[in-house]
């Protein structure tokens, strides 16, 4: 197996990772389920953000700019989440 399948298997791991954090989280209500909610939509957007990465390697000429747009996305979600988190205590 090259590198290039096994960097796409792992990048679906880890966006099925982040599925099931979803399918996790689901069904908490309140300021801890909208918490939950940013922080994992953070962590799905980071999952994508390598398949992207993966999947477009050479092929367009701002391939790694596209893949850290979508990371501090996904890193911003996070914040939002760890933000409100904070708000809780």
């Amino acid at each position: 197996m090259d590198a290039s399948t096994m960097n796409v298997i792992l990048d679906i791991i880890l966006i099925l990772a982040s599925l099931w954090m979803v399918w996790e989280v689901r069904g908490i209500g309140g300021i801890m389920g909208r918490t939950l909610t940013f922080i994992v939509i953070g962590a799905v957007i980071l999952g994508f953000a390598h398949l992207q990465a993966t999947l477009t390697a050479g092929v367009f000429e701002y391939n790694t700019t596209i893949h850290r747009a979508v990371v501090l996305l996904g890193f911003i979600f996070l914040v939002v989440g760890f933000r409100q988190l904070r708000a809780v205590k």
